[in-house]
């Protein structure tokens, strides 16, 4: 795309370490730069910015790339909303629209019996997402005590009406979805976090990481 438009390109690598030296790699020895010139590369996701800069350059300098940036593991960046997860995986939202930019900070399959799970510190933990069943009241009533960032019910089992009310009068997101609960928690496992406009905390975020790890001077100068 890049040589059809004639512009430069910019690579954005993240992962741990080496798999961003491997992704470069790549780049360099096994796609076509034939007609395009790489600006340099933005490193992200990175656990230790500064031992990164310094233990990897050199592997990217003799690959002719220059580190224009290296922007740390954020984990905002790396978090979604229970907006985000449900038009991902196409759910109907039966309660607790008004919330539904709260944050998910962990997902939680409820699949053991609802005693089990508050005995659970990562269960009674705040802003959980938890898949369970529709049928499965003991769960959503024992998610509720634990200030829940959503739940999302598979199987498009709905539970009883008191259930539903009383989700409704906490304000937690509810959702519904057709999938089991395993092929639920699947698709939830493996959304990629994207960034939108809508994120204004996320963006607000990024932009004063790239203020402040990016040389975007030397980036403009070479545009």
């Amino acid at each position: 795309m890049a040589r059809k438009l004639g512009a430069k390109l910019l690579l954005v690598a993240g992962g741990d370490e080496d798999t961003i030296v491997d992704d470069v790699a790549h780049v360099c020895h096994r796609v076509d730069r034939s007609g395009v010139e790489i600006l340099g590369v933005v490193c992200s996701k990175v656990r230790d910015p500064d031992d990164f800069a310094v233990t990897h350059r050199p592997a990217l300098d003799r690959l002719g790339i220059e580190i224009l940036g290296v922007l740390p593991h954020e984990p905002l960046l790396c978090s979604t909303s229970v907006d985000f997860v449900a038009g991902c995986v196409f759910a109907r939202v039966l309660a607790g629209e008004e919330n539904m930019g709260r944050r998910v900070a962990r997902v939680f399959v409820g699949a053991a019996s609802a005693d089990a799970a508050l005995r659970d510190p990562a269960f009674r933990s705040p802003g959980n997402l938890v898949i369970t069943s529709g049928d499965r009241s003991d769960m959503i009533l024992a998610a509720l005590e634990c200030n829940p960032a959503g739940i999302l019910l598979t199987k498009n089992v709905l539970p009883p009406p008191n259930i539903v009310s009383r989700v409704t009068e906490a304000g937690v997101p509810l959702l519904l979805v057709p999938a089991d609960t395993f092929q639920a928690a699947k698709q939830v496992d493996d959304m990629e976090p994207l960034v939108t406009r809508d994120d204004t905390d996320k963006l607000e975020r990024l932009r004063v990481l790239v203020a402040e790890r990016v040389d975007v001077g030397r980036l403009q100068a070479r545009l």
